[in-house]
């Protein structure tokens, strides 16, 4: 139970704390919908104002059905880790970056009303949707945690 909080709160804290300061920086000064290009045909840093989830799914959908739908996730994440005999260090490091970004993007939804996406990646005219660092650690999490899960089955 110890190693599994270690572990939780040491990817906790940085995916929070980079992904929120990286969002206050592209919402404070980058205009909305400005592109910067990083990589001439491949890479840019755009502000994308996102209410919805992945992809911009559910942004018809009232934020406030998101912001409760996300929190029961975590919970059940959260519950699910801790109350498993499973106890890999894969299986607990890719919870803990489900949960950290899964989190950070529901920061975002309550105070902001909406999530900053950011990072956009293309080849010529195809794009990408953006996203963000949480969205990255939710991603990441899953594959590892479908992966850590397989070992058990």
């Amino acid at each position: 139970m110890k190693k599994k909080l270690i572990i939780l709160i040491s990817v906790f804290i940085p995916v929070l704390f980079f992904d929120q300061l990286l969002k206050y920086f592209v919402n404070t000064q980058i205009s909305l919908f400005q592109e910067i290009t990083v990589i001439k045909h491949y890479f840019n840093i755009v502000h994308v104002d996102n209410a919805g989830v992945a992809f911009g799914f559910m942004s018809n959908y009232s934020s406030l059905l998101i912001v409760i739908l996300t929190a029961l996730i975590i919970l059940a994440i959260v519950y699910f880790l801790f109350k498993t005999k499973i106890s890999s260090n894969l299986l607990v490091f890719s919870s803990s970056l489900i949960i950290s970004g899964a989190f950070s993007n529901l920061l975002s939804r309550i105070f902001q009303g909406y999530v900053v996406d950011f990072l956009d990646f293309h080849i010529y005219g195809y794009h990408w949707p953006s996203f963000n660092l949480a969205d990255s650690s939710v991603v990441v999490g899953t594959i590892l945690f479908f992966i850590s899960i397989v070992k058990y089955i």
